[in-house]
Protein backbone atom coordinates (compact mmCIF):
# COMPACT_ATOMS: atom_id res chain seq x y z
CA UNK A 1 0.00 0.00 0.00
CA UNK A 2 1.58 3.35 -1.05
CA UNK A 3 2.37 5.88 1.63
CA UNK A 4 -0.02 8.81 1.88
CA UNK A 5 1.35 12.01 0.38
CA UNK A 6 4.26 10.22 -1.27
CA UNK A 7 4.72 10.50 -5.02
CA UNK A 8 7.00 7.93 -6.59
CA UNK A 9 9.39 9.31 -9.18
CA UNK A 10 12.40 7.97 -11.04
CA UNK A 11 13.53 11.38 -12.26
CA UNK A 12 15.71 12.26 -9.28
CA UNK A 13 19.39 13.05 -9.59
CA UNK A 14 22.11 10.42 -9.53
CA UNK A 15 23.57 11.76 -6.30
CA UNK A 16 20.27 11.42 -4.36
CA UNK A 17 19.76 7.91 -5.72
CA UNK A 18 23.23 6.99 -4.53
CA UNK A 19 22.48 8.42 -1.07
CA UNK A 20 19.00 6.79 -1.09
CA UNK A 21 17.22 10.04 -0.25
CA UNK A 22 14.20 11.62 -1.93
CA UNK A 23 15.16 14.17 -4.58
CA UNK A 24 13.02 17.28 -5.04
CA UNK A 25 14.11 17.34 -8.72
CA UNK A 26 15.02 21.03 -8.71
CA UNK A 27 18.01 22.13 -10.80
CA UNK A 28 20.18 21.70 -8.80
CA UNK A 29 18.23 19.72 -6.21
CA UNK A 30 18.22 20.99 -2.63
CA UNK A 31 20.31 18.08 -1.31
CA UNK A 32 23.14 18.69 -3.78
CA UNK A 33 22.95 22.44 -3.22
CA UNK A 34 23.20 21.92 0.54
CA UNK A 35 26.18 19.60 0.22
CA UNK A 36 27.86 21.80 -2.39
CA UNK A 37 28.23 19.04 -4.97
CA UNK A 38 27.47 18.92 -8.68
CA UNK A 39 23.88 17.76 -9.34
CA UNK A 40 23.39 15.52 -12.37
CA UNK A 41 20.14 17.36 -13.15
CA UNK A 42 22.13 20.47 -14.05
CA UNK A 43 24.22 18.66 -16.67
CA UNK A 44 23.00 18.64 -20.27
CA UNK A 45 23.03 14.88 -20.62
CA UNK A 46 22.25 13.87 -17.04
CA UNK A 47 25.40 11.75 -16.94
CA UNK A 48 26.61 10.77 -13.47
CA UNK A 49 29.86 12.22 -12.13
CA UNK A 50 33.06 10.19 -12.42
CA UNK A 51 33.77 7.46 -9.86
CA UNK A 52 35.34 8.45 -6.52
CA UNK A 53 38.78 7.29 -7.56
CA UNK A 54 38.76 9.80 -10.39
CA UNK A 55 37.17 12.57 -8.36
CA UNK A 56 39.77 12.34 -5.62
CA UNK A 57 42.73 12.34 -7.98
CA UNK A 58 44.78 15.37 -8.78
CA UNK A 59 45.10 16.25 -12.45
CA UNK A 60 48.44 17.58 -13.59
CA UNK A 61 47.02 18.81 -16.86
CA UNK A 62 46.60 22.55 -17.38
CA UNK A 63 44.54 24.68 -19.76
CA UNK A 64 45.66 27.58 -21.90
CA UNK A 65 43.99 30.81 -20.89
CA UNK A 66 44.59 34.48 -20.21
CA UNK A 67 45.16 35.43 -16.58
CA UNK A 68 43.96 39.02 -16.29
CA UNK A 69 41.54 39.31 -13.39
CA UNK A 70 39.53 41.84 -15.41
CA UNK A 71 39.61 39.84 -18.60
CA UNK A 72 37.54 37.07 -17.05
CA UNK A 73 38.74 34.90 -19.91
CA UNK A 74 40.63 32.40 -17.77
CA UNK A 75 39.86 28.73 -17.38
CA UNK A 76 40.40 26.71 -14.24
CA UNK A 77 42.79 23.80 -13.93
CA UNK A 78 41.53 20.56 -15.32
CA UNK A 79 39.10 18.84 -13.00
CA UNK A 80 37.56 22.15 -11.94
CA UNK A 81 34.15 20.65 -11.16
CA UNK A 82 33.38 20.40 -7.45
CA UNK A 83 33.72 16.93 -5.98
CA UNK A 84 30.65 14.84 -5.28
CA UNK A 85 31.24 14.21 -1.60
CA UNK A 86 33.63 16.22 0.54
CA UNK A 87 34.27 13.23 2.81
CA UNK A 88 35.64 11.20 -0.12
CA UNK A 89 38.11 13.90 -1.03
CA UNK A 90 39.08 14.26 2.60
CA UNK A 91 39.85 10.54 2.72
CA UNK A 92 42.12 10.94 -0.29
CA UNK A 93 44.45 12.97 1.89
CA UNK A 94 46.75 11.19 4.27
CA UNK A 95 45.98 11.36 7.96
CA UNK A 96 49.45 12.84 8.19
CA UNK A 97 48.20 15.97 6.43
CA UNK A 98 47.20 17.56 9.75
CA UNK A 99 43.50 17.89 8.81
CA UNK A 100 41.54 17.02 11.91
CA UNK A 101 38.59 14.66 11.20
CA UNK A 102 36.43 16.97 13.28
CA UNK A 103 37.39 19.95 11.11
CA UNK A 104 35.96 18.54 7.87
CA UNK A 105 33.05 20.70 6.68
CA UNK A 106 30.59 20.43 3.86
CA UNK A 107 31.31 23.00 1.12
CA UNK A 108 28.84 25.88 1.04
CA UNK A 109 26.28 26.19 -1.75
CA UNK A 110 28.28 28.66 -3.79
CA UNK A 111 30.80 25.92 -4.55
CA UNK A 112 28.25 24.90 -7.19
CA UNK A 113 29.01 28.14 -8.96
CA UNK A 114 32.25 26.74 -10.35
CA UNK A 115 30.43 24.35 -12.69
CA UNK A 116 29.04 26.42 -15.55
CA UNK A 117 28.36 24.51 -18.75
CA UNK A 118 29.17 26.30 -21.98
CA UNK A 119 28.93 25.10 -25.55
CA UNK A 120 30.21 26.40 -28.84
CA UNK A 121 33.33 28.32 -29.74
CA UNK A 122 31.72 31.52 -30.98
CA UNK A 123 29.34 31.99 -28.09
CA UNK A 124 28.40 30.51 -24.76
CA UNK A 125 24.95 28.99 -24.95
CA UNK A 126 23.70 28.37 -21.43
CA UNK A 127 20.50 26.40 -20.78
CA UNK A 128 17.82 28.14 -18.72
CA UNK A 129 18.44 25.88 -15.72
CA UNK A 130 22.13 26.84 -15.79
CA UNK A 131 21.71 30.60 -15.94
CA UNK A 132 25.14 31.98 -14.98
CA UNK A 133 23.63 34.56 -12.65
CA UNK A 134 22.09 31.87 -10.45
CA UNK A 135 25.35 31.88 -8.50
CA UNK A 136 25.13 35.63 -8.00
CA UNK A 137 21.51 35.49 -6.86
CA UNK A 138 22.47 32.67 -4.49
CA UNK A 139 25.12 34.89 -2.94
CA UNK A 140 22.51 37.56 -2.29
CA UNK A 141 19.87 35.08 -1.12
CA UNK A 142 22.28 33.75 1.52
CA UNK A 143 22.51 37.22 3.07
CA UNK A 144 18.71 37.40 3.71
CA UNK A 145 18.16 39.93 0.95
CA UNK A 146 15.01 38.56 -0.66
CA UNK A 147 12.99 38.75 2.56
CA UNK A 148 13.10 41.53 5.11
CA UNK A 149 15.39 43.79 3.10
CA UNK A 150 12.98 44.11 0.21
CA UNK A 151 9.99 44.84 2.43
CA UNK A 152 11.69 47.55 4.47
CA UNK A 153 12.88 49.86 1.71
CA UNK A 154 10.84 51.42 -1.11
CA UNK A 155 12.05 50.44 -4.56
CA UNK A 156 10.57 53.28 -6.59
CA UNK A 157 12.17 56.58 -5.54
CA UNK A 158 13.38 58.55 -8.55
CA UNK A 159 14.72 61.43 -6.41
CA UNK A 160 16.88 59.05 -4.38
CA UNK A 161 18.04 57.18 -7.49
CA UNK A 162 19.11 60.42 -9.17
CA UNK A 163 21.12 61.18 -6.06
CA UNK A 164 22.76 57.75 -6.28
CA UNK A 165 23.54 58.10 -10.00
CA UNK A 166 25.09 61.52 -9.40
CA UNK A 167 27.17 60.16 -6.53
CA UNK A 168 28.32 57.23 -8.66
CA UNK A 169 29.34 59.44 -11.60
CA UNK A 170 31.14 62.07 -9.53
CA UNK A 171 32.55 60.05 -6.61
CA UNK A 172 32.26 56.25 -6.68
CA UNK A 173 33.52 55.73 -10.23
CA UNK A 174 36.83 57.50 -9.54
CA UNK A 175 37.53 55.26 -6.53
CA UNK A 176 37.44 52.04 -8.53
CA UNK A 177 40.95 52.16 -9.99
CA UNK A 178 44.03 54.33 -10.32
CA UNK A 179 44.24 53.62 -14.05
CA UNK A 180 42.65 56.56 -15.87
CA UNK A 181 41.27 54.53 -18.78
CA UNK A 182 39.54 52.15 -16.37
CA UNK A 183 38.14 55.03 -14.34
CA UNK A 184 36.61 56.44 -17.50
CA UNK A 185 34.97 53.10 -18.21
CA UNK A 186 33.35 53.10 -14.78
CA UNK A 187 32.42 56.78 -15.03
CA UNK A 188 31.18 57.01 -18.63
CA UNK A 189 30.79 53.62 -20.30
CA UNK A 190 29.01 51.85 -17.44
CA UNK A 191 26.23 54.48 -17.14
CA UNK A 192 25.87 54.45 -20.94
CA UNK A 193 25.28 50.70 -20.81
CA UNK A 194 22.94 51.22 -17.87
CA UNK A 195 20.67 53.55 -19.85
CA UNK A 196 19.54 50.57 -21.95
CA UNK A 197 19.94 47.88 -19.29
CA UNK A 198 17.86 47.89 -16.11
CA UNK A 199 20.12 45.25 -14.61
CA UNK A 200 23.30 47.31 -15.04
CA UNK A 201 21.59 50.49 -13.81
CA UNK A 202 20.43 48.67 -10.69
CA UNK A 203 24.00 47.44 -10.24
CA UNK A 204 25.37 50.98 -10.56
CA UNK A 205 22.88 52.36 -8.05
CA UNK A 206 23.57 49.47 -5.68
CA UNK A 207 27.32 50.08 -5.66
CA UNK A 208 26.77 53.83 -5.21
CA UNK A 209 24.54 53.16 -2.18
CA UNK A 210 27.17 50.79 -0.79
CA UNK A 211 29.80 53.50 -1.18
CA UNK A 212 27.56 55.96 0.70
CA UNK A 213 27.15 53.37 3.46
CA UNK A 214 30.94 53.36 3.74
CA UNK A 215 31.17 57.16 3.79
CA UNK A 216 28.23 57.90 6.11
CA UNK A 217 28.25 55.80 9.33
CA UNK A 218 25.08 57.50 10.63
CA UNK A 219 22.59 56.40 7.94
CA UNK A 220 24.69 53.34 7.04
CA UNK A 221 21.88 50.83 7.56
CA UNK A 222 19.57 52.80 5.28
CA UNK A 223 22.11 52.84 2.46
CA UNK A 224 22.90 49.15 2.94
CA UNK A 225 19.24 48.27 2.56
CA UNK A 226 18.94 50.40 -0.57
CA UNK A 227 22.10 48.88 -2.00
CA UNK A 228 20.88 45.37 -1.33
CA UNK A 229 17.52 46.02 -2.99
CA UNK A 230 19.18 47.34 -6.15
CA UNK A 231 21.60 44.41 -6.29
CA UNK A 232 18.77 41.93 -5.89
CA UNK A 233 16.84 43.52 -8.73
CA UNK A 234 19.92 43.63 -10.93
CA UNK A 235 20.38 39.88 -10.58
CA UNK A 236 16.66 39.17 -10.98
CA UNK A 237 16.63 41.09 -14.28
CA UNK A 238 19.48 39.04 -15.67
CA UNK A 239 18.21 35.69 -14.47
CA UNK A 240 14.99 36.27 -16.39
CA UNK A 241 16.40 37.72 -19.58
CA UNK A 242 19.81 36.15 -20.19
CA UNK A 243 19.57 32.91 -22.21
CA UNK A 244 23.08 33.17 -23.63
CA UNK A 245 26.22 35.28 -23.80
CA UNK A 246 26.43 36.96 -27.19
CA UNK A 247 28.31 39.77 -28.86
CA UNK A 248 25.33 42.07 -28.29
CA UNK A 249 25.00 41.52 -24.54
CA UNK A 250 28.58 40.75 -23.46
CA UNK A 251 29.30 44.34 -22.37
CA UNK A 252 26.13 44.38 -20.31
CA UNK A 253 27.08 41.08 -18.69
CA UNK A 254 30.65 42.19 -18.03
CA UNK A 255 29.59 45.48 -16.42
CA UNK A 256 27.11 43.85 -14.07
CA UNK A 257 29.55 41.06 -13.18
CA UNK A 258 32.27 43.49 -12.13
CA UNK A 259 29.82 45.60 -10.11
CA UNK A 260 28.44 42.52 -8.37
CA UNK A 261 31.96 41.35 -7.51
CA UNK A 262 32.65 44.71 -5.85
CA UNK A 263 29.42 44.31 -3.92
CA UNK A 264 30.49 40.86 -2.68
CA UNK A 265 34.01 41.93 -1.77
CA UNK A 266 32.80 44.81 0.40
CA UNK A 267 33.16 43.92 4.04
CA UNK A 268 30.50 46.17 5.57
CA UNK A 269 28.23 44.36 8.06
CA UNK A 270 24.67 43.44 7.08
CA UNK A 271 22.11 44.78 9.61
CA UNK A 272 20.03 41.59 9.88
CA UNK A 273 22.99 39.27 10.50
CA UNK A 274 22.76 37.94 14.10
CA UNK A 275 26.54 37.64 14.01
CA UNK A 276 29.26 38.48 11.57
CA UNK A 277 30.30 35.70 9.19
CA UNK A 278 33.57 33.89 9.74
CA UNK A 279 36.20 35.97 7.86
CA UNK A 280 37.83 32.88 6.34
CA UNK A 281 34.62 31.31 5.06
CA UNK A 282 33.32 34.68 3.86
CA UNK A 283 36.51 35.24 1.87
CA UNK A 284 36.25 31.78 0.32
CA UNK A 285 32.71 32.65 -0.76
CA UNK A 286 34.17 35.74 -2.44
CA UNK A 287 36.66 33.43 -4.18
CA UNK A 288 33.81 31.29 -5.49
CA UNK A 289 31.91 34.26 -6.89
CA UNK A 290 35.03 35.64 -8.56
CA UNK A 291 35.82 32.28 -10.12
CA UNK A 292 32.25 31.76 -11.24
CA UNK A 293 32.05 35.16 -12.91
CA UNK A 294 35.37 34.43 -14.56
CA UNK A 295 33.99 31.15 -15.94
CA UNK A 296 30.88 32.86 -17.27
CA UNK A 297 32.75 35.61 -19.07
CA UNK A 298 35.74 33.74 -20.47
CA UNK A 299 34.10 32.99 -23.83
CA UNK A 300 33.23 36.65 -24.40
CA UNK A 301 36.77 37.94 -23.92
CA UNK A 302 37.36 38.69 -27.60
CA UNK A 303 34.06 40.54 -27.87
CA UNK A 304 34.70 42.70 -24.80
CA UNK A 305 38.23 43.40 -26.03
CA UNK A 306 36.84 44.80 -29.28
CA UNK A 307 34.30 47.09 -27.60
CA UNK A 308 34.15 50.14 -25.32
CA UNK A 309 35.14 48.12 -22.25
CA UNK A 310 38.47 47.01 -23.75
CA UNK A 311 40.51 49.07 -21.21
CA UNK A 312 39.05 46.93 -18.42
CA UNK A 313 41.08 43.97 -19.64
CA UNK A 314 44.38 45.75 -18.83
CA UNK A 315 46.53 43.65 -21.21
CA UNK A 316 49.42 46.08 -20.75
CA UNK A 317 49.62 45.02 -17.09
CA UNK A 318 50.32 41.39 -17.87
CA UNK A 319 53.74 39.82 -18.21
CA UNK A 320 54.30 36.74 -20.39
CA UNK A 321 51.62 34.11 -19.98
CA UNK A 322 52.04 31.48 -17.26
CA UNK A 323 49.90 28.34 -17.81
CA UNK A 324 47.31 27.37 -15.24
CA UNK A 325 48.59 24.51 -13.10
CA UNK A 326 52.20 25.69 -13.29
CA UNK A 327 54.28 24.73 -10.27
CA UNK A 328 57.02 27.25 -11.06
CA UNK A 329 57.30 29.73 -8.19
CA UNK A 330 58.10 33.20 -9.56
CA UNK A 331 61.18 34.80 -8.00
CA UNK A 332 60.58 38.00 -6.02
CA UNK A 333 64.15 38.90 -5.06
CA UNK A 334 64.01 42.39 -6.55
CA UNK A 335 60.93 43.22 -4.51
CA UNK A 336 62.32 42.14 -1.14
CA UNK A 337 59.85 39.27 -0.74
CA UNK A 338 61.92 36.23 -1.62
CA UNK A 339 62.74 35.28 1.99
CA UNK A 340 59.04 35.02 2.81
CA UNK A 341 58.33 32.79 -0.18
CA UNK A 342 61.37 30.60 0.55
CA UNK A 343 59.90 29.99 4.00
CA UNK A 344 56.53 29.09 2.51
CA UNK A 345 58.18 26.65 0.12
CA UNK A 346 59.59 24.85 3.16
CA UNK A 347 56.07 24.75 4.61
CA UNK A 348 54.33 23.29 1.54
CA UNK A 349 57.08 20.67 1.20
CA UNK A 350 56.62 19.49 4.79
CA UNK A 351 57.23 15.76 5.25
CA UNK A 352 53.86 15.41 7.01
CA UNK A 353 52.07 15.98 3.70
CA UNK A 354 51.60 13.26 1.10
CA UNK A 355 52.84 13.91 -2.48
CA UNK A 356 49.41 14.75 -3.98
CA UNK A 357 48.76 17.21 -1.18
CA UNK A 358 52.20 18.76 -1.59
CA UNK A 359 51.53 19.16 -5.31
CA UNK A 360 48.29 21.04 -4.59
CA UNK A 361 50.01 23.31 -2.07
CA UNK A 362 52.96 23.95 -4.38
CA UNK A 363 50.51 24.96 -7.12
CA UNK A 364 48.87 27.37 -4.68
CA UNK A 365 52.25 28.82 -3.78
CA UNK A 366 53.10 29.29 -7.47
CA UNK A 367 49.79 31.10 -8.04
CA UNK A 368 50.40 33.27 -4.99
CA UNK A 369 53.91 34.23 -6.12
CA UNK A 370 52.65 35.11 -9.59
CA UNK A 371 49.89 37.26 -8.11
CA UNK A 372 52.39 39.09 -5.89
CA UNK A 373 54.68 39.66 -8.86
CA UNK A 374 51.92 41.07 -11.07
CA UNK A 375 50.76 43.41 -8.30
CA UNK A 376 54.15 44.74 -7.20
CA UNK A 377 55.50 45.15 -10.75
CA UNK A 378 52.66 47.49 -11.79
CA UNK A 379 53.28 51.16 -12.58
CA UNK A 380 52.40 53.76 -9.97
CA UNK A 381 48.77 53.90 -11.17
CA UNK A 382 47.71 50.54 -9.81
CA UNK A 383 44.74 48.42 -10.82
CA UNK A 384 43.24 46.68 -7.74
CA UNK A 385 41.65 43.98 -9.88
CA UNK A 386 45.08 42.38 -10.17
CA UNK A 387 44.71 41.16 -6.59
CA UNK A 388 41.98 38.68 -7.55
CA UNK A 389 44.34 36.82 -9.86
CA UNK A 390 45.06 34.44 -6.97
CA UNK A 391 41.48 33.24 -6.34
CA UNK A 392 40.94 32.91 -10.11
CA UNK A 393 44.01 30.72 -10.64
CA UNK A 394 44.02 28.41 -7.60
CA UNK A 395 42.72 24.86 -7.93
CA UNK A 396 39.48 23.50 -6.46
CA UNK A 397 41.59 21.17 -4.33
CA UNK A 398 43.37 24.14 -2.78
CA UNK A 399 40.03 25.77 -1.97
CA UNK A 400 38.91 22.51 -0.37
CA UNK A 401 42.00 22.50 1.84
CA UNK A 402 41.30 26.06 2.90
CA UNK A 403 37.73 25.19 3.79
CA UNK A 404 39.00 22.32 5.92
CA UNK A 405 41.44 24.66 7.69
CA UNK A 406 44.55 22.89 6.47
CA UNK A 407 47.47 24.77 8.08
CA UNK A 408 49.57 25.29 4.94
CA UNK A 409 46.58 26.45 2.86
CA UNK A 410 45.63 28.88 5.63
CA UNK A 411 49.15 30.33 5.73
CA UNK A 412 49.06 30.95 1.97
CA UNK A 413 45.63 32.57 2.35
CA UNK A 414 47.05 34.83 5.06
CA UNK A 415 49.88 35.91 2.76
CA UNK A 416 47.39 36.76 0.01
CA UNK A 417 45.45 38.81 2.55
CA UNK A 418 48.56 40.95 2.98
CA UNK A 419 47.87 42.10 -0.59
CA UNK A 420 44.28 42.78 0.40
CA UNK A 421 45.47 44.82 3.39
CA UNK A 422 47.83 46.71 1.11
CA UNK A 423 44.79 47.59 -1.05
CA UNK A 424 42.57 48.61 1.85
CA UNK A 425 42.68 52.15 0.52
CA UNK A 426 40.02 50.87 -1.90
CA UNK A 427 36.90 51.15 0.22
CA UNK A 428 35.28 47.87 -0.80
CA UNK A 429 38.09 45.78 0.68
CA UNK A 430 37.63 47.41 4.09
CA UNK A 431 39.63 45.62 6.80
CA UNK A 432 39.08 42.17 5.29
CA UNK A 433 42.81 41.45 4.98
CA UNK A 434 43.50 42.21 8.62
CA UNK A 435 40.49 40.24 9.86
CA UNK A 436 41.34 37.12 7.84
CA UNK A 437 44.99 37.03 8.93
CA UNK A 438 43.95 37.33 12.58
CA UNK A 439 41.27 34.67 12.11
CA UNK A 440 43.90 32.33 10.66
CA UNK A 441 46.13 33.00 13.66
CA UNK A 442 43.29 31.97 15.98
CA UNK A 443 42.67 28.58 14.37
CA UNK A 444 46.25 27.62 13.51
CA UNK A 445 47.97 25.17 15.82
CA UNK A 446 51.00 26.40 17.75
CA UNK A 447 53.47 24.32 15.71
CA UNK A 448 52.52 26.25 12.57
CA UNK A 449 52.22 29.70 14.10
CA UNK A 450 55.75 30.90 13.29
CA UNK A 451 54.83 30.90 9.58
CA UNK A 452 52.39 33.73 10.34
CA UNK A 453 54.92 36.10 11.87
CA UNK A 454 55.33 38.22 8.74
CA UNK A 455 51.61 38.39 7.79
CA UNK A 456 50.66 39.38 11.35
CA UNK A 457 53.31 42.09 11.41
CA UNK A 458 52.28 43.34 7.98
CA UNK A 459 48.56 43.75 8.66
CA UNK A 460 49.27 45.36 12.04
CA UNK A 461 50.97 48.29 10.32
CA UNK A 462 48.52 50.63 8.58
CA UNK A 463 51.47 52.35 6.92
CA UNK A 464 51.46 49.39 4.51
CA UNK A 465 48.03 50.40 3.16
CA UNK A 466 48.39 51.83 -0.34
CA UNK A 467 52.16 51.22 -0.49
CA UNK A 468 52.92 50.77 -4.16
CA UNK A 469 55.73 48.24 -3.79
CA UNK A 470 54.08 46.35 -0.91
CA UNK A 471 57.06 46.68 1.42
CA UNK A 472 59.68 49.36 2.04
Amino acid sequence: MPRLGHKKSRNGCVQCKRRRVKCDEQRPCSHCARHGVECSLTSQDGAPPPPPSQRASYSAASQTSGDSPHAAASTQRSGSSPHDDSSELAQAFSTRSSISPHAVRSPNNTEMAMTLATTGEKGSTIPAHQNPFDMLSRTIMERDIMGSFTSQTPVQDWHRDLQLLHHYSTCTSVTMSEVESIRRCYQIVYPSIGYSSKAVMHGILGVAALHLAHLQPGPRNKWLLISTNHQNRAISEFRLTLPSITQSNCDELYALSSLTTVFRCASLPIPTDPHQPDPIDDTIETFMLTRGVNEVLKTSYHWVGAGPLAPMLVPERLAPFVPFGSATVTRLDEFGLQAQFDEMRVLVSHEAFDPPLRATLLGGLADLALCFHRVVSQPEDREPGMVVMFPIRISPEFIFLTRQRHPAALVLLAYWCCLVHNHSNYWWWGDRGKRVVRAVAEVLEDRWRHYLEWPLQYVSDDANIGRSKIIR
